[in-house]
């Protein structure tokens, strides 16, 4: 006869929490199922009329101790949001904060590659109808999970509590990757769309591939001058080809059908000599973008004459100085780009001696859109290991951007007024407020030869204060971030103040 575990009791501070009639709390298990689960099933069944939501967290948590002013605020600021999920920490058998997890806004793209949500919710009574989480061991540890993807599917509004509201020993307590790989392949199925869940590039996360049977035809549109590598000291490097040239060497590496790939090139010099001779396997169109002597470079103003130039719907824009890295480059940019919510995707880019360059753009940083973990090794750990998942963002660099014709056209395109700086961001944040999504994908990984010492330089003044004029507000607080993230560093790490209620309550209980 099997003997049943016990059920461990909650922490103290469950029970000195002044829970309301309105808030339900629902302890779980180590496995994540309700201590109670009767309380669970009275809700789903209207049985208990004063509740109006349940607040669902580790057992062995502690609680903030403003928890529930947190939770009924947040519920009558945002009627419209029928889930709610906070910031948790993880902490040691003494107390010690190991990390803080600060979570962005609802992501659909991080929540799928790493169920960033986890815990704590906060769930209104009204959602458990008909989508409650169902718990048996085909389920596992992804009960939750499953849960929230059934809330995405019937519209149920998911949104976040940018505070800390419990403290856990378990290691950041969610659904394993396994469980959740199994729960994305069935909802995809059930919704038909033709993605699948395989393993990431972390043990912890997961990589959203799009099922394309049948290839659809895309412009790689790429400007050029055709300049050519140089060296720190801006010399041009002996027997070194032009940018452009090892950028089309290195298309050939490419697993996308050559014979569904068009480059079309905008090149602003006259000679066509570096071209003669090639064989490219894929169908390369070059246009001439040459200026009036003493007309300045307008990037902006360039691109758009080349996408709007482009025959198919599908165009990746791409700076010259790229050179491919995975071959599954255009298959990780097309499973996002193909989805008609989605405005616009991008890569990750690294200098040639293997340090970041864009691992997604974050608002806010130094009081303006900024690269996290600019020009640091590539093997360094970052936050959330966010440098290596997919995840929405709010703008990416447009040195790598796959999008359609038709998301472009509903903009204008880019603003010619940013002539070289911002044109990339404005354009992400334009997107945004139509309600497209900006996504980062790490699979489509490319070296980028841009100088590393290009932050050095600064944008013109008119063009930073209408930038800063225009988007003053998304500055302030990027969704796709955490104010509970510090701003003034390049390095994601959690202010102070994300933890102080646990180093506090620490420093009582020893006192």
């Amino acid at each position: 006869m099997l003997k049943k575990k016990p059920v461990p009791a909650p922490s103290a501070s469950w029970g000195a929490c002044p829970w309301p009639d309105a808030i339900l709390p629902l302890p779980l298990d180590a496995q994540f199922r309700p201590v109670d689960e009767r309380r669970l099933g009275q809700v789903a069944a209207g049985q208990l009329p004063a509740c109006r939501a349940l607040f669902v967290a580790p057992a062995a948590s502690e609680l903030h101790p403003a928890l529930v002013a947190h939770l009924t605020a947040a519920m009558a600021a945002r009627p419209d949001i029928g889930i709610f999920y906070g910031d948790d920490a993880v902490v040691d058998g003494a107390g010690q904060v190991r990390s803080v997890h600060c979570k962005p806004a609802f992501n659909p793209a991080l929540l799928m590659a790493d169920d960033y949500i986890g815990f704590p919710l906060l769930i209104r009574a009204s959602v458990l109808t008909g989508i409650g989480p169902e718990f048996g061991l085909r389920h596992g540890s992804a009960a939750w999970f499953r849960f929230l993807l059934g809330a995405i599917s019937a519209g149920i509004g998911i949104d976040r509590i940018p505070e800390t509201l419990i403290a856990s020993p378990l290691e950041r307590p969610k659904a394993t990757r396994t469980a959740r790989g199994h729960a994305l392949d069935r909802w995809f199925e059930t919704t038909g769309v033709p993605l699948r869940a395989t393993p990431g590039l972390t043990p912890d996360t997961l990589e959203i591939r799009r099922s394309l049977d049948a290839r659809p035809a895309v412009t790689l549109v790429v400007p050029t001058n055709q300049s050519r590598p140089k060296d720190d000291d801006g010399r041009v490097l002996d027997g070194a080809k032009p940018h452009v040239i090892n950028l089309l060497d290195s298309l050939g590496r490419s697993t996308y059908p050559a014979d569904r790939i068009h480059v079309l090139i905008g090149d602003d010099t006259d000679n066509d000599a570096i071209y003669r001779g090639r064989n490219d396997r894929f169908r390369v169109t070059r246009l001439l973008t040459t200026r009036a002597p003493g007309e300045p470079f307008n990037y902006a103003a360039k691109m758009n004459l080349l996408w709007r130039a482009a025959e198919t719907d599908l165009v990746i824009l791409m700076n010259d100085d790229l050179v491919v890295r995975r071959p599954g480059w255009i298959e990780a940019l097309l499973t996002f780009a193909l989805d008609r919510g989605v405005g616009g995707v991008g890569g990750r880019l690294l200098f040639p001696n293997g340090n970041l360059q864009h691992a997604g753009m974050t608002g806010g940083i130094f009081d303006v859109f900024a690269h996290p973990w600019y020009n640091r090794d590539a093997a360094e750990p970052t936050y959330g290991d966010w440098a290596l998942t997919q995840r929405d963002c709010s703008a990416v660099t447009g040195a790598l951007f796959a999008t359609r014709k038709a998301v472009l056209e509903a903009v204008n395109g880019f603003d010619a007024d940013f002539a070289l700086d911002f044109n990339d961001v404005d354009l992400c944040l334009k997107l945004r407020q139509l309600g497209y999504r900006i996504v980062y994908t790490p699979f489509a990984e490319m070296a980028h030869h841009e100088s590393a010492s290009r932050q050095a330089s600064f944008a013109p003044g008119p063009q930073i204060a209408r930038f800063l004029r225009r988007w003053n507000d998304v500055l302030a607080e990027d969704p796709a971030y955490s104010p509970q993230l510090r701003t003034d560093i390049d390095v994601v790490a959690p202010r102070a103040e994300a933890t102080r209620w646990i180093t506090e309550r620490r420093a009582e209980a020893a006192a």
